[in-house]
């Protein structure tokens, strides 16, 4: 349905605010009824019903809003602390493929966010380091920079919280990756 409604609005509807409200109320209520109900969703039909929940979502990471695409990166970061190491570092690839193309880099970006979001609350899982990777390649577009620059941010707060989270962290990654962690981190500014 939400994905009907993204279709219908886009023609219909001239007032763009109205819209965005739709989208971002739609998604999170997409999200939060998907995990509500993801066992039977998943035990059924051989888990289209998940699979079609969680393609809107993504789908809705590309959308022309902002608050749209932050709205769905929120709505997807819990669906992958249920994925498996292999999918999360496929997601990572495919996220860092497509930010190739300047039409699908914001749904790059904020899908590579909500796995980093996802891998900040899961304690360090193993595809952390792909997706640092894959988000250190898309975010050299100068399109991208500001975006990456954030969600590196509020990873790095939130690791260095606690020190053994930070120290889990830095024993988990390669030098590499911490180098690329640390180059993407930007400068804070309280006026950006």
């Amino acid at each position: 349905h939400l994905v009907a409604l993204t279709q219908a609005t886009s023609s219909e509807d001239a007032n763009a605010a109205q819209r965005t409200r739709r989208l971002g109320s739609g998604a999170r209520l997409l999200g939060a009824t998907t995990m509500r109900h993801y066992f039977s969703f998943t035990l059924t039909n051989n888990g289209q019903a998940t699979s079609r929940c969680f393609d809107a979502l993504v789908e809705l990471l590309g959308d022309s809003r902002v608050e749209v695409r932050t709205t769905s990166q929120s709505a997807i970061a819990p669906f992958l602390g249920l994925k498996t190491t292999a999918s999360c570092k496929k997601m990572a690839k495919n996220f860092a493929a497509i930010g190739a193309d300047a039409q699908h880099l914001d749904r790059a970006v904020h899908g590579l966010s909500a796995l980093l979001r996802a891998a900040g609350s899961l304690g360090v899982p193993e595809w952390l380091g792909d997706v640092i990777e894959a988000l250190s390649k898309v975010g050299q577009r100068p399109q991208a920079k500001k975006e990456v620059e954030k969600t590196v941010q509020a990873f790095m707060k939130q690791q260095q919280q606690s020190r053994d989270v930070w120290k889990r962290c830095q024993q988990r990654l390669t030098e590499d990756q911490m180098d690329l962690l640390k180059a993407r981190q930007g400068t804070m500014s309280y006026y950006s």
